[in-house]
């Protein structure tokens, strides 16, 4: 059990911030398989925050206990930058006030770097290719350019998870279900997480595309792989974002309930020794990332919702209204599901101006191109 901090390179005079680190179980030994979990990279979202410190002090038992058979990093706030932005009582966080880029953006190894210095390396040994992979994308890594301080966070958390086999991301929604995104072709293993989290939406994203912060672990493998079109790999990385239901889901019952699903999936896994909680199998709503239809606000004004999280909406069906505060006399306009659908996440505001996001249905049609993201 280790702790390090690691500094930020500052992008002004007297403004040093810090990633602080928690390592766990045994490092660098040969065999021996790495976990990393960090929380808050959009430093507006709390709950994971929460979830990141009762794991915390579980992983402190279970090492104590030696029943640690992984290395486990656990990065319990991964952007301190994001949290400095309060102003006036209210923290922004989503993103960096210098460049205006979103934290958990525009952080993929480009797939063209990493095929021209790495594809000519591997051979028929599957094992070795995974060790040369990791080997390789740290290096990368390591050659990033951090000229802002947002290229320098995300190149310090980087170059600690791009070489993990398992990468958990801890984010929530504005009002949501709980529901945890993972790659497409790691379909078993991304239910068998949500089945071991209890969270019945599952968001299956095609990681060629666009990609966030998990997406920038598992894209390079699955390039690869598509490039040599064969097997090449014994065990690519499986990264996943736990959307732990809404920001003002901070509680510490459901903290130690999603910290519980995590080191459940980590027993499940054989990484720690640990008998997992008893559960009951649940009914998963899979669906692919371009199936989510979002609705959009027509108009400016107050939104107020006839329909709950987790009903199932038909098409034409008013599930919420505006009520317009600029109409000469007073007046609402019903808003209508565009198509059949499972309502699993709101706006968490009350004023929505025209384009606003109001909701989103997990759907079995395709609505947006694969590879795209679902906000900004």
């Amino acid at each position: 059990m280790a702790f390090e901090t690691i500094k930020i390179p500052s992008a002004s005079v007297g403004n040093q911030a810090h990633i602080h680190l928690h390592r766990f179980g045994p490092k660098g030994v040969k065999g021996v398989k790495k976990v990393y979990i960090q929380a808050g990279l959009h430093a507006d979202e709390h709950p994971g925050l929460l979830v990141a410190q009762h794991l915390l002090r579980h992983l402190e038992q279970l090492d104590q206990q030696n029943a640690l058979k992984a290395e486990i990093v656990l990065v319990p706030f991964a952007n301190p930058v994001g949290l400095r932005q309060k102003t006036f009582g209210h923290l922004v966080g989503r993103c960096d006030w210098h460049t205006g880029r979103n934290f958990n953006r525009h952080m993929a190894i480009d797939p063209q770097q990493v095929e021209a210095s790495l594809a000519p390396s591997f051979g028929s040994d599957a094992i070795e290719n995974d060790r040369l992979m990791r080997l390789g994308l740290k290096h990368l890594v390591a050659q990033r350019h951090d000229d802002f301080e947002i290229n320098s966070l995300h190149k310090i958390l980087l170059s600690q998870s791009i070489d993990a086999h398992y990468v958990f991301d801890l984010h929530c929604d504005d009002v949501a279900l709980p529901h945890v995104f993972y790659g497409l072709h790691q379909q078993e293993m991304g239910q068998t997480l949500a089945q071991c989290l209890g969270f019945t939406i599952c968001l299956e994203e095609d990681v060629t595309g666009t990609v966030a912060f998990d997406g920038t672990h598992t894209q390079p493998w699955v390039n690869m792989q598509n490039h040599h079109a064969q097997p090449v790999f014994s065990t690519p990385c499986f990264a996943a974002t736990l959307e732990l239901r809404g920001r003002s889901d901070v509680d510490p019952k459901l903290a130690e309930q999603d910290c519980l699903g995590i080191l459940d999936f980590l027993a499940h896994e054989h990484l720690i020794e640990r008998i997992p909680s008893p559960k009951k199998p649940i009914a998963l709503k899979p669906c692919r990332v371009d199936q989510v239809r979002t609705v959009k606000a027509t108009a400016s004004g107050i939104i107020t919702y006839r329909s709950k999280l987790g009903e199932t909406l038909k098409a034409g069906g008013a599930f919420a209204d505006l009520v317009l505060v600029d109409h000469p006399k007073a007046k609402s306009i019903p808003i209508l599901a565009p198509c059949n659908g499972y309502l699993f996440s709101q706006t968490g505001q009350f004023f929505i101006t025209k384009g606003d996001t109001v909701a989103m249905l997990s759907t079995q049609e395709q609505h947006i191109q694969a590879g795209t993201q679902l906000a900004f």
